[in-house]
């Protein structure tokens, strides 16, 4: 596991958007409360409240909106940590999980 990156200007996949939303991180059947700082299509950064030690892969939930999808810890600092959603691949036998910035109809509360 990587550490949080300390250049800026970093080159992402995918913007990302400055928010302030909850949610929840399900790892081994435990829920820990998390604020989502920054988010985009591809992953988000989180703050959570204390310290976790977190699995690699976990469900990542969005709960005032009913969204909830698999995904994997990128790099963990402090109370804070970088969360890759992990979307199906087209042809898979399951759909795609939708994330809250995936779709023009679920429009995130941003700000």
């Amino acid at each position: 596991m990587r550490h949080k990156p300390t250049v800026r200007g970093e080159i992402r996949s995918a913007p990302r958007a400055t928010c302030t939303i909850p949610a929840i991180i399900v790892d081994r059947g435990i829920s820990i409360s998390c604020i989502v700082e920054d988010l985009s299509i591809t992953g988000c950064r989180v703050r959570m409240k204390g310290q976790a030690a977190l699995s690699r892969r976990f469900v990542f939930e969005f709960p005032k909106r009913a969204i909830k999808v698999e995904a994997e810890l990128v790099w963990m600092n402090g109370d804070e940590a970088g969360i890759r959603f992990l979307h199906k691949k087209s042809g898979e036998d399951k759909p795609a999980a939708r994330t809250a910035a995936s779709s023009a109809d679920d429009q995130v509360e941003i700000g």
